[in-house]
């Protein structure tokens, strides 16, 4: 089977979406939010059965799975709640930032569900480690948005030197 990434498919879903003339957009997005609710209803059934065939545990292992979390996350369906995936998606991203894991943090998550990091104000490799994060979080909390906030720049450091006589 083809590995299936979520964040690809969600851009080729608003790519279609982008080619319908406005004045058919409106049944397009019809046509996904009811397939989405047709879709979810059959995995909150299939989540209840394996609740009650295997537990949480259960439900726990088949969320692991990236794809499978993904689109559990997207119906509301996840077993981790968002600050748990967050948290996970951002201690992640720390391992493969490595020295430069000290220049992000997760600020909180907002009541829209937006997933706030703060970052070093620009810098050398800045745009990595927001893709690194961004990557992490997508993964993570596919059910999410995401939004950097820069931290404010600290003084100027000024190198004092010896004078020579």
């Amino acid at each position: 089977m083809s590995e299936v990434d979520p964040a690809r498919v969600a851009e080729r879903l608003e790519e279609v979406l982008d080619r319908l003339d406005p004045r058919t957009r409106p049944a397009g997005e019809e046509l996904v939010r009811v397939l989405m609710q047709f879709y979810g209803a059959g995995l909150a059934q299939l989540v209840a059965v394996a609740r009650a065939a295997g537990g949480e545990g259960l439900v726990r292992r088949l969320a692991a799975d990236p794809l499978v979390g993904a689109v559990l996350a997207l119906h509301d369906l996840h077993p981790v709640d968002l600050r748990t995936r967050a948290e996970h998606a951002m201690a992640v991203a720390a391992r493969k930032l490595g020295g430069h894991a000290g220049d992000v943090s997760l600020l909180g998550i907002d009541p829209d569900g937006t997933i706030r990091v703060q970052t070093a104000a620009g810098g050398c490799g800045a745009e990595t480690v927001r893709q690194i994060v961004a990557e992490q979080m997508a993964a993570a909390a596919p059910d999410a948005g995401l939004a950097f906030v820069e931290r404010e720049p600290g003084p100027t450091l000024l190198r004092i030197g010896v004078r020579r006589p």
